[in-house]
């Protein structure tokens, strides 16, 4: 499904933060008969040590880090099973290579993501590496989180010219969120950065390798799927790699 969204709050950060454009945002979902082959639900949480097929669901405390609870979901993008769309062509392309799962947004001003399907959670810590790959360093990336549907969401959204962003959608209409701030914590060009989400009640905290970026106070949606987002601005065909996407209950 293709959506015009006029008044997008990810207008370029080189420009001033009045500069507001129109983007098209696609929704990739799976089809039916991959989402029937795949009775994921949180009600299956795993215990094994190793990564499970339907997802990599998994809930074993012995996997538990510093600071958070048992690991929820996870996937390496080793195996094109785990789940998330493939799209060889068009405005849009999804596709696991080399051990990553691999977005580009094609044309110029250009948004797009694709959301984690049948998995839904509430309170928990999420973590992705992205890998600029391909195209400008203008340009967006980062991960959505409480989902409830295609007009409702959050989003944290990194650039590899060094700014971030957080967004919220609601009823298709983006809130009031701050505007781009550059942080040294990002890491620029063709580089690796670790994006993670402390999403706890109504508190929202964001970082980038390891440094905390921005805290932030919302609670229009307790719970939702995930996804991970790029963004074409003035130039397109921006590839970015995901690898080693983790959610971790929060103690």
């Amino acid at each position: 499904m293709d959506y015009n969204v006029t008044n997008n709050p990810t207008a370029s950060h080189k420009g001033g933060p009045g500069m507001i454009y129109t983007k098209a945002i696609i929704f990739a979902v799976l089809a039916a008969a991959i989402l029937s082959a795949m009775p994921i639900s949180l009600a299956e949480n795993e215990t094994s040590s190793s990564k499970a097929a339907n997802g990599h669901l998994q809930s074993d405390q012995n996997l538990a880090k510093p600071g958070v609870g048992g690991l929820l979901y996870s996937d390496d993008f080793s195996s094109s099973k785990s789940g998330w769309a493939q799209y060889s062509k068009g405005k849009f392309l999804a596709l696991y290579k080399n051990g990553k799962y691999h977005v580009t947004a094609v044309p110029a001003l250009y948004f797009s993501w694709n959301r984690l399907p049948r998995l839904n959670f509430s309170d928990f810590v999420l973590e992705v590496e992205a890998t600029k790959e391909a195209g400008p360093d203008d340009n967006d990336f980062g991960v959505v989180v409480r989902e409830f549907n295609s007009s409702d969401y959050y989003a944290f959204l990194l650039s590899s010219d060094g700014y971030y962003r957080v967004l919220k959608l609601q009823n298709n209409s983006w809130g009031n969120v701050p505007d781009w701030s550059k942080s040294s914590a990002i890491k620029t060009g063709n580089a690796t950065n670790l994006v993670k989400v402390v999403c706890n009640g109504d508190k929202f905290s964001f970082y980038a390798n390891g440094a905390k970026l921005t805290d932030y106070n919302d609670s229009s949606f307790a719970n939702g799927r995930v996804g991970l987002l790029v963004e074409a601005k003035s130039e397109g065909n921006v590839t970015i790699g995901f690898d080693n996407l983790t959610v971790w209950a929060i103690k």
